[in-house]
């Protein structure tokens, strides 16, 4: 259909008018039909009685048949009626014939089965409307049926050719022809008019709703009427109303979450699926030594090359799931410290997903973490002479117990335990202040099950003093990984530690090394001991925090053993991960990259 709503009132007025026209033309013309159709027998029926009448003049039964006395007869009766006058007998045989020659009556086929004669014989009046086999045109045919002192003698057929009534249809066919297009004219005319006329309310309020989504939300639509398009203007100007104050309040949380972006002291980056920029702040320019116009029309690769970056990125816009991470970014010569949070979302409108990138310049935490690694590595250097020499002092001091009282050997024990205990404190400091220097480690090619092997013996005995059940699950006999050897000793001996230590006495402590992908091997080390509540997870690796303190120096931790394996992992470049539940064990698990 038309794109109009004018031309398709004009459409369906006009298509509703012909067949207003042609149901109308039907009933009229059916009508004049029949109204023509029953004046032309009541014509011929008068006739066939006025000829009746005249023959009952005369004695029918004295002149032969196809006499000339009888033809003559009917060739008068035609010069008065001026219609064709037939006499049939009653076996349907043809005697005279007014519009036929006298040596052709014999020829003429026998009329009993003709309609008008059959109705006669029942009804001694007949008409039909027919073909004449005779003449081969259509003739309205009157039959009366001839009667002499009661008995039937004959009948009287009149003929009348109706090319009048015909030539009448056809002028009036023609005329309701005419009349029809003249009126469909006049109809057309009045419908694109009254269309116009319809549709130009309408129109007009398109015409306002195309400037209001332009924006100007000040545009009113007039409600002087009373009908439906009165209403919906009504209705439109409260529309109207509404949306200009949300797209107001729109506006003001837009204008407000920019001023709040614009004056973040974290650099923003807001990238489509397709790694494209769509959004950035000023602060992000600021961090990396860019103009903001920089930003326009580019993709994250072109504005920071770290593979590390790009992949996680990468990974978050496939698993939906936030990352977070550290990087490093050359401005000219300078070196900048950077960690970044990538958020995944959706984009409004769009079932496309991108990702939410945050920067934050930790150059001067990298500073004050250095000075803290510096301070805690020297005072422990510092402190650990003089702990050696008191714990040096309190061993001679024990060799000489027959001379000490029993009193003051207690407190020299005690004073040896805590000396030593702060030994391996001070040990795990410097550990982890040497991990998080940023001196290269050593990494070499080993064979991982032999080594899990190893340390996993030297638990033995520990494990067995409570009846523990330490054993290696794994799927394969050898894998070559690239580590450093004495570093992950520390952390399965950490691991492999904590769960004999928390698992209770003929429990089971189980070592698992199976692979991960193509490229990377699963080592994890689970226990059924008393488990770790979910919400302690993310805080266990954290130095010094313990669940539960007072079992923990019992147990004789130091609170910093999680802390280094953590360490120890990221050097790696892998994580430490933990599933656990209160009362139904844990599992520590990391992925080591095959060699």
């Amino acid at each position: 259909m038309f794109k109009k709503f004018k031309w398709n009132f004009v459409i369906v007025f006009i298509t509703m008018s012909i067949i207003g026209f042609f149901i109308f033309d039907l009933i009229f013309y059916y009508s004049i039909k029949k109204y023509m159709y029953d004046e032309t027998f009541r014509e011929m029926e008068t006739k066939t009685r006025l000829a009746v009448a005249l023959l009952d003049q005369r004695d029918l039964a004295s002149l032969p048949p196809n006499s000339p006395e009888l033809y003559d007869l009917t060739y008068h009766l035609r010069q008065i009626l001026n219609t064709r006058v037939t006499i049939i007998d009653t076996a349907g045989n043809v005697l005279t014939d007014s519009d036929v020659a006298r040596d052709k009556v014999v020829l003429m086929d026998n009329h009993s089965d003709r309609n008008e004669i059959i109705r006669a014989r029942q009804n001694k009046w007949g008409q039909s409307y027919r073909k004449s086999d005779t003449l081969d045109r259509n003739i309205f045919y009157t039959a009366f049926l001839l009667t002499s002192q009661g008995n039937a003698t004959g009948y009287l057929r009149l003929a009348y050719y109706a090319q009048h009534f015909e030539e009448s249809l056809t002028t009036v066919k023609i005329l309701m022809f005419a009349a029809n297009l003249v009126g469909l004219l006049l109809l057309s005319i009045i419908a694109y008019f009254s269309g116009s006329w319809l549709v130009y309310p309408i129109s007009r309020i398109v015409r306002k709703t195309q400037e209001i989504s332009s924006g100007k939300f000040d545009m009113t639509f007039p409600v002087n009427r009373t009908d439906e398009i009165g209403e919906l203007s009504r209705n439109l100007n409260h529309l109207t109303g509404k949306l200009k104050s949300q797209v107001n309040e729109i506006n003001d949380e837009r204008l407000k979450l920019q001023h709040i972006i614009n004056n973040l002291h974290i650099g923003v980056l807001v990238v489509d699926q397709d790694h494209h920029i769509i959004h950035s702040n000023p602060e992000i320019a600021r961090i990396l030594g860019m103009d903001p116009e920089e930003f326009e029309n580019r993709t994250i690769l072109e504005i920071i090359r770290d593979n590390h970056f790009l992949k996680t990125i990468e990974r978050t816009l496939q698993v939906k799931a936030e990352e977070r991470g550290k990087l490093e970014y050359f401005n000219g010569g300078d070196r900048i410290f950077l960690s970044f949070t990538v958020t995944p979302f959706t984009l409004i409108g769009n079932d496309r997903w991108g990702a939410l990138v945050q920067l934050q310049d930790i150059g001067e935490m990298k500073k004050l973490e250095a000075i803290r690694r510096d301070f805690v590595a020297n005072a422990s250097h510092e402190l650990k002479t003089p702990l050696t020499i008191i714990v040096g002092y309190t061993e001679t001091i024990m060799e000489n117990a027959k001379t000490i009282p029993a009193t003051l050997m207690k407190f020299i024990r005690k004073i040896r335990e805590q000396a030593q205990r702060i030994e391996f404190l001070i040990a795990d400091l410097l550990q982890i202040s040497q991990l998080e220097n940023d001196i290269p480690l050593e990494f070499i090619t080993i064979d991982l099950i032999p080594l899990v092997r190893e340390i996993v013996e030297e638990f033995t005995e520990q494990s067995d003093q409570k009846s523990i059940r330490l054993r290696i699950e794994s799927e394969i006999q050898h894998v070559k990984v690239k580590a450093n050897p004495e570093l992950l000793r520390i952390v399965l001996n950490n691991l492999i530690d904590n769960a004999i230590k928390y698992t209770s006495q003929g429990g089971e402590v189980s070592v698992i090394v199976h692979p991960s992908g193509n490229d990377s091997v699963r080592v994890a080390v689970a226990d059924n001991g008393i488990g770790i509540d979910p919400k302690y997870h993310d805080r266990i690796f954290q130095r010094f925090y313990r669940i539960d303190k007072a079992r923990s120096r019992t147990l004789g931790g130091t609170g910093l053993g999680l802390s280094i394996v953590k360490h120890i992992l990221e050097r790696h470049g892998s994580q430490i991960r933990i599933e656990s539940e209160l009362s139904n064990g844990s599992r520590f698990w990391f992925d080591l990259n095959r060699s």
